[in-house]
């Protein structure tokens, strides 16, 4: 791995890595990395805290927490261990 490799943001969506080269992510590139359609929501897992609602114009700093960033999905509506 190069170092400008190793310095990009980890990034995960529902434990799918994915490569994004910026220091920041909106919802809706979220949505556009992962192919998510509109009728699931976006969850930040940060450790330690409740999981983040991610809309589409919300702006996430990818540098923010140490580790990789890990987002998850659910159905709308639908109540998470449910």
């Amino acid at each position: 791995m190069s170092s400008e490799e190793s310095n990009r943001p980890e990034l995960f969506i529902d434990n799918e890595r994915f490569d994004w080269d910026k220091d920041v992510i909106t919802g809706a590139e979220l949505r556009e990395l992962g192919s998510l359609p509109d009728d699931v929501e976006i969850f930040w897992k940060v450790p330690g805290q409740p999981d983040v609602p991610v809309e589409n114009e919300r702006v996430i700093n990818l540098t923010e927490h140490p580790g990789p960033d890990r987002f998850s999905t659910q159905s709308v509506g639908s109540q998470a261990g449910a």
